[in-house]
């Protein structure tokens, strides 16, 4: 449904010196978005909703909170390029919420930890300086 527009979004995004990782990332996800599609009654581009749109980011095969991000950045950036083509009258996909990523606690040593460290370090630099 989508193919031609997103072979002309990944165009422009080559030519407007996007990195590799991020047009891979794009070319990914615009065709799981496309495949997404073909599932909905969306048959234009104009025919698809907000709905759709997070049902896309929610539900399509379970993704991670990671694949959530991408694929709202990626629709972000695809549906900007179709307003600025003037293929959709506004980019309906800006309002969509970034999902919050927990944060993970660091890891610290503890003295005992640290202490056998020096240890081993110090016997090796015995060793080592005679």
């Amino acid at each position: 449904m989508l193919k031609t527009e997103i072979e002309h979004f990944l165009t422009y995004c080559k030519v407007s010196d996007f990195s590799g990782k991020s047009i891979e990332t794009f070319t990914i996800r615009l065709n799981e978005f496309n495949e997404f599609l073909k599932t909905t009654t969306a048959a234009s581009i104009k025919e698809i909703s907000y709905k759709h749109l997070r049902r896309f980011v929610a539900d399509f095969k379970t993704p991670s909170v990671h694949i959530k991000k991408a694929r709202i950045w990626t629709l972000h950036q695809f549906f900007h390029f179709l307003k600025l083509n003037g293929l959709v009258r506004e980019n309906i996909a800006i309002d969509i919420p970034y999902p919050k990523i927990e944060k993970t606690v660091p890891h610290f040593l503890t003295i005992d930890e640290y202490n056998r460290i020096l240890q081993y370090f110090l016997k090796k630099a015995e060793t080592f300086l005679g």
